[in-house]
């Protein structure tokens, strides 16, 4: 009976080394990490300010002229036309760009009017009135300054013409 009393306490007792290894290797752990977002209004694009070439008189010789509106409300004829500016209000087009301070973007700009007649029409590149142009600064506002130009002749049509200024801005 002593090898069998033997036995069966070696047997115990690996029942229950094995019983204690198991619970030492079974069970769960977790633990939690914070989380956070911020949530940022996008970069937006206001109008301000129409452009506004005032009127001019169209050449009645052979000659084209360009007039050309800057950005900082100075109107100007050029060329081989003999057409001239008329004392009336002009203004270069303004649009406030909004967003997180330091945010960066770029603009495309277009001028077209519905009406046939000038041609080589063209938008000027911007100007920003406050901080580095494309950058939004510590306001959270840049205003940008818009001109443009455009070419008439004789057959120019003596007209009101209308039309648009598209500006887009692509930010990061």
């Amino acid at each position: 009976m002593k090898i069998r009393n033997a036995l069966i306490a070696a047997g115990a007792a690996l029942a229950v080394s094995a019983a204690a290894t198991a619970a030492f290797a079974a069970g769960s752990v977790s633990t939690t990490a914070p989380a956070s977002v911020t949530v940022l209004s996008p970069v937006t694009i206001t109008k301000t300010q129409n452009l506004v070439f005032g009127s001019v008189i169209r050449p009645s010789n052979t000659g084209t002229n360009t007039v050309s509106l800057d950005q900082n409300d100075s109107i100007s004829i050029s060329g081989s036309g003999n057409g001239s500016l008329v004392t009336s209000t002009v203004s270069s087009a303004k649009f406030d760009v909004a967003g997180v301070t330091g945010t960066t973007f770029t603009t495309t700009q277009s001028l077209s009017f519905t009406q046939a007649g000038p041609t080589n029409v063209t938008a000027t590149v911007p100007i920003a009135s406050n901080g580095t142009l494309g950058t939004i600064p510590a306001s959270g506002v840049q205003e940008l300054r818009y001109g443009g130009s455009f070419d008439m002749h004789a057959a120019t049509t003596a007209q009101a013409y209308t039309g648009n200024l598209n500006v887009t801005v692509n930010y990061n």
